[in-house]
């Protein structure tokens, strides 16, 4: 794992802010597609299903997840999405949805 540069600083702050502005303005619902070695791709889907706030709906055999991330009583929902690339076989997260009430 890389030291933290300013980049990863400055998302952690930012993604500090959000979480307070967002506790109290709503909740949040992201749909994530998340790429992962093919060969890996259930057991991926395994660890994610098994974090709070994550919810696999579909793995397919090329390694593409669909998922879903709703914020938990511990987490902002961004804050889960940051740590989804260091699930072990993840290669890339896009955010391809986001809704807040």
């Amino acid at each position: 794992m890389s030291p933290k540069g300013p980049t990863s600083v400055r998302i952690g702050k930012f993604v500090e802010e959000e979480h307070r502005r967002w506790r109290d303005e709503g909740a949040n619902l992201c749909g994530v597609l998340v790429l992962a070695d093919p060969d890996r791709a259930q057991g991926v889907g395994a660890a994610l299903a098994a974090m709070p706030g994550i919810e696999v709906h579909r793995i397919e055999d090329d390694g593409r997840l669909i998922v879903t991330i709703e914020d938990t009583d511990e987490e902002w929902a961004g804050q889960i999405l940051t740590r989804l690339p260091t699930v072990e076989g993840v290669l890339a997260t896009s955010l391809v949805y986001h809704h807040c009430e």
